[in-house]
């Protein structure tokens, strides 16, 4: 029997509701159990999706700084200005310091400018990592190499939806932004 199966077994006064006629065995708390487990990785898959919008939203944001050519359409204090808007706009959000908006646009140049040459050294490089994750990471890395990915420069690569935004982060200024080479190592 399971702990979370342990958890839910009827004790001396169980708490049940007394308009009901009720049996608790271990098929319901099994069945509880099971309902718990679901509702966990709901909340699991719920986060990882509301992360990989907020990353596509940052890509987004990195590529219209360069495409726009913002700093020369608007000034060299655009990037500042559109802070402020987004703050000002959306005050309980996080992420939109200047910093973290340079960030969107290093970001973007670190992975286009490489062209595809980048993508599948990142997969490569992912492939051969050896942790707790090996299996994922496999997955995800030979996901880079594969036929499957050829898309268009500067479109987001879903798989970088798997890592954090502050791992992007280190990548491109341990790797140094943006790459002039072709190369991340």
């Amino acid at each position: 029997m399971t702990q979370e199966n342990k958890d839910i077994q009827p004790q001396a006064e169980p708490y049940i509701v007394k308009s009901h006629d009720i049996h608790i065995d271990a098929d319901y708390a099994d069945w509880i159990a099971d309902i718990k487990s679901r509702y966990r990785s709901a909340q699991v898959k719920a986060a990882v999706k509301v992360n990989a919008e907020k990353l596509l939203f940052n890509w987004q944001l990195g590529r219209d700084l360069v495409q726009k050519k913002a700093e020369e359409r608007w000034g060299a204090g655009v990037v500042e200005q559109v802070s402020l808007d987004l703050n000002r706009e959306f005050p309980d959000a996080v992420g939109f310091s200047v910093r973290n908006l340079w960030y969107m646009k290093q970001w973007y140049l670190f992975y286009t400018q490489g062209g595809d040459t980048i993508l599948k050294q990142l997969g490569a490089e992912l492939q051969r990592i050896e942790n707790q994750y090996t299996t994922k990471m496999h997955q995800v890395g030979a996901e880079l190499n594969s036929e499957k990915l050829h898309q268009v420069v500067g479109e987001f690569p879903l798989p970088f939806a798997l890592v954090p935004w502050r791992h992007h982060v280190e990548i491109h200024q341990n790797q140094g932004c943006p790459p002039k080479s072709g190369t991340i190592g």
